[in-house]
């Protein structure tokens, strides 16, 4: 018989790995349902988030602020987010020179940078795995039966659920996120209707700069970064951007949620089969719903 307490941590657990999962695809599926990049890059800006808040941004705040909480949740993601941010305007003419080339250049060109994020790591921070774990202990556990769910984690979840209705927000309720999707899906026919469709672009690579380095950001304190992170993070992303549609935003969460609950249940059950189940489950969607559950790029 399964215990109440461990029904809410698993179902916690769901909802976090789905906060996860969620700020690290949903930049990619935005880049790709403008640009048609396929862009193996943009786990490594996740990474970066990370490695900016070990590196820098709780050092930061410690020396200006102090131990306060409030600060150690707030600032560190945000300096991780505006890293990386910088970090996505210097890549930019990469993108507008990949744009509309064949797929092999894409390949080619974003997983290079991916593995020149990965030595720069190395050079900058070293090969030893770092934690700031500060506002993760600080946040303290609520106690659910015979379990401690951190309440850091929690606020993660939040956070991304924030960034969800901020993200609906601006792409369905602004001028710039309508220039975004008619971009997706016809980007000669929104330059020719007068839009500057290069400036949507930046703003796209940005945007999703942005959501990666602050989900890294967010992440962290709950885990640790080390080298080959990237690579890792680039297998799950891009599954659930399988399962969820490529250029898809809802595909994003869909793909996400069902991911974690994936993970969560194999974990729980069967832990040697984490990997198979979810591949097996991309499979099968590939070959019956090829646009993935999201509906591809229809947002």
């Amino acid at each position: 018989m399964i215990e109440l307490g461990e029904v809410v941590v698993r179902i916690y657990n769901i909802f976090f790995g789905t906060s996860v999962l969620f700020l690290i695809a949903v930049g990619l599926n935005l880049i790709y349902g403008v640009m048609r990049i396929v862009n193996l890059t943009h786990p490594a800006f996740f990474t970066l988030g990370c490695y900016t808040v070990a590196g820098l941004g709780v050092g930061i705040v410690i020396s200006l602020l102090g131990t306060s909480l409030t600060p150690l949740l707030i600032i560190p993601p945000l300096i991780a987010a505006l890293i990386v941010v910088i970090a996505s305007l210097i890549v930019f003419p990469l993108f507008i020179y990949m744009s509309g080339k064949g797929d092999e250049v894409q390949l080619l060109v974003t997983y290079g940078l991916l593995l020149i994020f990965e030595d720069v790591f190395r050079l900058i921070w070293g090969v030893e795995p770092l934690r700031a774990s500060q506002a993760y202990e600080m946040a303290g556990s609520l106690i659910v039966g015979e379990y401690l769910i951190p309440v850091y984690n929690i606020y993660v979840i939040l956070s991304a659920l924030i960034l969800v209705l901020l993200l609906w927000l601006l792409l369905f309720k602004t001028k710039i996120g309508i220039l975004i999707r008619a971009s997706s899906m016809d980007i000669e026919m929104t330059a020719a209707l007068g839009a500057d469709v290069k400036k949507v672009l930046l703003v796209t690579v940005l945007l999703a700069g942005f959501l990666a380095g602050l989900g890294g950001g967010l992440y962290l304190p709950s885990a640790s970064v080390m080298l080959g992170m990237s690579v890792e993070l680039l297998v799950l992303a891009f599954v659930v951007v399988v399962i969820g549609g490529l250029g898809s935003f809802l595909g994003s969460f869909v793909g996400s949620f069902i991911v974690s609950v994936l993970r969560t249940i194999t974990l729980m059950l069967f832990p040697e089969l984490e990997l198979a189940l979810i591949y097996i489950v991309a499979i099968l969607i590939l070959t019956f719903k090829p646009e993935g559950l999201g509906g591809g790029r229809k947002w």
